[in-house]
């Protein structure tokens, strides 16, 4: 009897943990010149409150003697309060590693990019990855996962967004409140990321 209500028990709470997890996942095509050069997928579960994003890409560009391939992944949590607890950014190229860490401690988020610490204070509630996810209606400041910090976003028209980030500039473009298209300008030239499903 005893042994029987436990596997009730353990049961019916595998059922209410599973039943209290929602999510959305999106899948976008990256083309460059026309042509598709990788995919990246972008995915959201809420449990009790807390917040998990991942962002999963690789591209591969073979253009006359060169080809480049690279292979990013993001993972963020974000606390029952709306804050960002933890951020994960790592970029694997032929030529290197890229790894930004973000850690919230004691009222202000602790970043590591490639073995250089810094610290910005305040919370986060608002960082790139959440972009592909809902328009960021009224957000002029988001933090970036790759670069440990803030950039600025500037509304152009409706449903259009830029922003200059290092040696980049991005245009976001929203179809009912999802990211429809993301068209990043760098030295190869501009790349674009559109949603698929």
């Amino acid at each position: 009897m005893r042994k029987t209500r436990l596997i009730f028990l353990l049961f019916l709470v595998s059922i209410l943990c599973c039943g209290s997890v929602i999510g959305q996942k999106l899948r976008y095509e990256v083309t460059l010149f026309g042509k598709k050069i990788g995919e990246t997928s972008v995915e959201v579960k809420d449990s009790a409150g807390v917040k998990y994003y991942k962002l999963r890409s690789s591209t591969q560009v073979k253009m006359l003697f060169m080809d480049k391939r690279s292979s990013m992944s993001t993972d963020v949590v974000f606390g029952k309060d709306g804050v960002m607890t933890s951020s994960l950014f790592k970029n694997i190229k032929e030529d290197g590693i890229i790894l930004t860490e973000a850690i919230w401690d004691k009222g202000k988020l602790i970043v590591e990019k490639n073995g250089e610490k810094s610290c910005v204070p305040g919370p986060v509630k608002y960082s790139s990855l959440l972009m592909y996810f809902a328009e960021p209606a009224n957000i002029q400041k988001v933090f970036s996962e790759r670069m440990g910090k803030f950039f600025d976003l500037v509304k152009e028209a409706e449903g259009k967004y830029s922003a200059e980030m290092d040696n980049s500039s991005a245009i976001y473009t929203y179809s009912r409140g999802r990211l429809s298209e993301l068209e990043i300008k760098s030295t190869l030239g501009s790349i674009f990321v559109r949603l698929i499903n």
